[in-house]
């Protein structure tokens, strides 16, 4: 199935495989609501994922598309009300990769890196703007470089 990342818990594992809709619903949810545009491209670069990534987490994401409304659902009903709350979790949850991704092989931890960015700033401009592109809120703004996970290129030994 996933093989770069069969070395983790299963704990592990989850966080990794569902980093990206955390990551979504961190960027979506930061304004206080999560609108049905968003979740439709948190589906929508889920699956674009799953044939545009490489090798290394094309299956990842492969893996993720199988049931990703349903998934998405109960993730977001799962999750506190309350904006600030909710934020909060989400970036807990998020910055428990930095004691993940040092386990596994640095490509793959670049790369994972690199995709999560992209999930965040393609939610991010979802809704906004001329055709909903190029308009970040400000409430967005401060999860989108996804300060609560270290940047593998800049932590190398």
């Amino acid at each position: 199935m996933l093989e770069h990342i069969t070395n983790l818990t299963e704990k592990e594992k989850n966080l990794i495989l569902h980093a990206p809709m955390y990551v979504s619903i961190l960027i979506a949810g930061a304004d206080g609501e999560i609108n049905d545009t968003e979740k439709h491209r948190i589906l929508e670069l889920i699956h674009t994922k799953t044939f545009s990534e490489k090798y290394e987490l094309k299956e990842l994401y492969k893996t993720l598309d199988i049931d990703a409304a349903h998934e998405l659902r109960q993730l977001i009903a799962a999750l506190p009300d309350e904006t600030v709350e909710r934020n909060n979790y989400l970036s807990d949850m998020l910055a428990g990769l930095n004691n993940i991704l040092p386990k596994l092989e640095h490509r793959f931890q670049v790369q994972f890196y690199k995709s999560l960015r992209q999930f965040a700033h393609y939610i991010a401009t979802a809704d906004g703007g001329f055709w909903g592109l190029g308009n970040v809120k400000h409430s967005e703004a401060e999860f989108l470089k996804l300060p609560m996970i270290q940047n593998p290129e800049e932590n190398q030994d």
